[in-house]
């Protein structure tokens, strides 16, 4: 039997595991439903971010014509109990982690964050991300019907 406090541990910390049980939850995007397979197209995928005190994960996922990746990395920030989140595009084979992502021009310094929500938060932060992903997705979709119609 494995005791309660060390169930889950893979080093993020309480609050970034938390929007994690809620992005569980609530992973599958409408949008992406495939009636003929039955079953969501839209695919998230997750990694660990690990930047010295802020611990917690990457979510990423391919657009629906595979041109690019929308990936949120969050966490609760190292100097306060606020979670936060950066939002960028990248495309990369692998997963993508603190020590190969490419920014751009979002997170220059620890302050520049994509969001952040008060201590507790959780089911808004992870609500945000969900919108993000579903933007994303609904996005991507419209411009693969653009493409098709040229």
């Amino acid at each position: 039997m494995t005791e309660l406090r060390n169930y889950l541990d893979d080093g993020a910390d309480y609050q970034a595991r938390a929007v994690m049980c809620f992005l569980q939850r609530d992973c599958d995007i409408e949008e992406s439903w495939n009636a003929r397979d039955g079953k969501y197209d839209s695919v998230i995928n997750i990694a660990r971010w690990e930047n010295c005190r802020e611990q917690g994960y990457i979510v990423s996922m391919v657009s629906a014509d595979y041109r690019s990746q929308l990936n949120i990395a969050f966490f609760q920030h190292r100097n306060s109990d606020e979670l936060c989140a950066v939002k960028w595009e990248q495309t990369s084979m692998n997963t993508i982690t603190i020590d190969n992502a490419e920014f751009g021009d979002v997170y220059k310094d620890k302050y520049d964050v994509s969001k952040r929500v008060s201590y507790g938060e959780v089911e808004k932060m992870a609500d945000w991300i969900m919108e993000q992903f579903t933007e994303f997705w609904v996005k991507s979709l419209k411009k693969d019907e653009k493409d098709l119609a040229v």
